[in-house]
């Protein structure tokens, strides 16, 4: 079992910058076009303070998440979108 863990700052009345969320993209071409119709919400803007929000990585295949908030617009601009595959750790 791996674990991806997402710390961002919270939500701030004071803030200039944009809150930001994690969506799971279902496959490569939505995390490509940052098409978010069938991607599933994740964490919150509020989830990534503190500790952070951990995720479970159960499968051995890759990841894709993007941050949603404002239509997506940190997706589309390539600063907040990544992808994730968990490789097997071998003890010699």
């Amino acid at each position: 079992m791996f674990v991806a863990v997402f710390k961002y700052d919270p939500p701030n009345a004071n803030a200039t910058g944009f809150p930001h969320s994690v969506y799971l993209f279902p496959n490569y071409w939505s995390f490509i076009k940052c098409d978010f119709r069938k991607a599933k919400r994740i964490a919150d803007p509020s989830e990534g303070a503190g500790e952070g929000f951990e995720f479970v990585l159960k499968k051995m295949q890759t990841y894709y998440f993007g941050c949603g908030e404002y239509k997506g617009i940190h997706c589309k601009t390539g600063n907040m979108k990544f992808a994730v595959m968990p490789l097997k750790h071998w003890r010699f």
